[in-house]
């Protein structure tokens, strides 16, 4: 059967002064459809017609490959029927708020580094008549709304809303971070059981490629044994130590951010995973995987990118649209709506934002429950009696 309606871009529709276009980009995370429902809600109560990149920044570009490039997003099915009749593509929002993933979006699109890219991704938002334009995302989908504004003149209204499970942008609280530590902490605290119940030694790697603020918190709160961080160069004497403590241990199971190591693993033939390379510097060390004490590495899960929202982080989406549907009525451009608390909200500049790859140090005297005095002495040493803090050390 042939297709019988041949679907139009933004620009086949009367000109309005409120085309609103959102592009979501870079990796998945809990909550981008959450954003999605109350950016549209929001937009339409504001009189805003909203419509979505199909494929992120790449939709804007040469490089788009699915067709539709753009859709627009209602709230009711019934006026979904009436725009599909016309030859609009729409698509109703009205029941997604808890949708896993994000229909709008690709793989992260590296074709934005290149300036004739973002110069058509600029004439694309001009061409299709969009006035305003909220990009959703963590830092490299922020860095790609400034390279956006900086090739327009004059700019539209713009704004960010931060969704990333892995927080890495200074000032707020991102959207689908708290969700995907609940998915992270019930994976390790299931291995932790399971570690107990067998006498094993489990070496779980979990996301955390600069920072390990993800697997920080996921091991603190599933009471991991010993925490390792991506900005660790633990010396000989110290994985000796740990070798001989997880040794002595009835069962263990230790945390390994994702970026452990990662210069020195890419340049290996095999390429090891930050939990099997850290199981290899344990077995250099004397602690070798055997029947007798099971070493076991297990690999990162992508899963928890892919979890069902928490209904805080919904909450957040709706608070965080609100914000900026009022900073647009404001006048303001280039902002981030943040939420840090309950009593912790407003909207942030875009000179103001910056990359955030530390950690907290208060939860450094965390990482070690075998009880290591090594280590312990090497973490004050390094990150908190008068050294550089976790937030300025180099990342990997």
């Amino acid at each position: 059967m042939s297709n019988l309606v041949e679907f139009g871009l933004p620009n086949a529709a009367p000109a309005t002064s409120q085309r609103l276009l959102l592009i979501f980009d870079g990796g998945n995370a809990p909550g981008y459809s959450s954003v999605a429902v109350a950016l549209t809600e929001e937009g339409e109560r504001r009189g805003y017609e909203v419509w979505a990149a199909t494929q992120g920044f790449r939709s804007l570009t040469k490089d788009a490959t699915s067709n539709p490039p753009f859709e627009r997003l209602i709230v009711s099915r019934k006026d979904r029927y009436a725009l599909l009749a016309q030859g609009i593509p729409a698509r109703s929002m009205g029941r997604r708020v808890l949708d896993a993933g994000s229909d709008f979006r690709s793989e992260r699109y590296l074709g934005f580094f290149a300036p004739e890219n973002r110069k058509q991704a600029a004439e694309t938002v001009l061409a299709q008549g969009f006035t305003h334009v909220i990009c959703v995302g963590g830092n490299g989908t922020f860095e790609g709304a400034k390279a956006l504004v900086g090739e327009i003149n004059p700019p539209p209204p713009i704004g960010f809303v931060n969704v990333s499970v892995d927080n890495d942008v200074g000032g707020d609280r991102a959207i689908g971070f708290l969700s995907g530590v609940e998915a992270g902490a019930t994976i390790a605290r299931g291995l932790n059981e399971d570690a107990y119940t067998h006498k094993r030694v489990y070496v779980l790697e979990m996301m955390g490629n600069r920072s390990g603020r993800h697997a920080l918190h996921c091991g603190v709160a599933a009471r991991a044994h010993l925490i390792i961080l991506p900005f660790f160069r633990l010396p000989a004497a110290v994985l000796t130590e740990i070798a001989r403590g997880l040794s002595k241990a009835d069962y263990a199971l230790v945390i390994v951010a994702e970026g452990y190591e990662s210069e020195l693993r890419k340049h290996q033939s095999d390429r090891p995973s930050a939990s099997t390379f850290f199981r290899q510097q344990l077995a250099a060390a004397g602690l070798v995987d055997s029947p007798e004490k099971r070493v076991i590495a297990e690999p990162f899960s992508r899963y928890i990118r892919g979890v069902r929202p928490a209904f805080l982080d919904v909450s957040a989406a709706y608070l965080k649209a609100s914000l900026l549907f009022d900073a647009f009525e404001q006048g303001k451009t280039e902002i981030m709506p943040f939420v840090l608390a309950a009593h912790d909200v407003g909207v942030r500049p875009f000179a103001d934002i910056h990359r955030e790859d530390g950690i907290e140090p208060a939860f450094l005297p965390l990482l070690d429950r075998l009880g290591l005095p090594g280590f312990r002495a090497w973490i004050r040493e390094k990150f908190i009696s008068g050294a550089p803090s976790p937030s300025s050390f180099p990342a990997p």
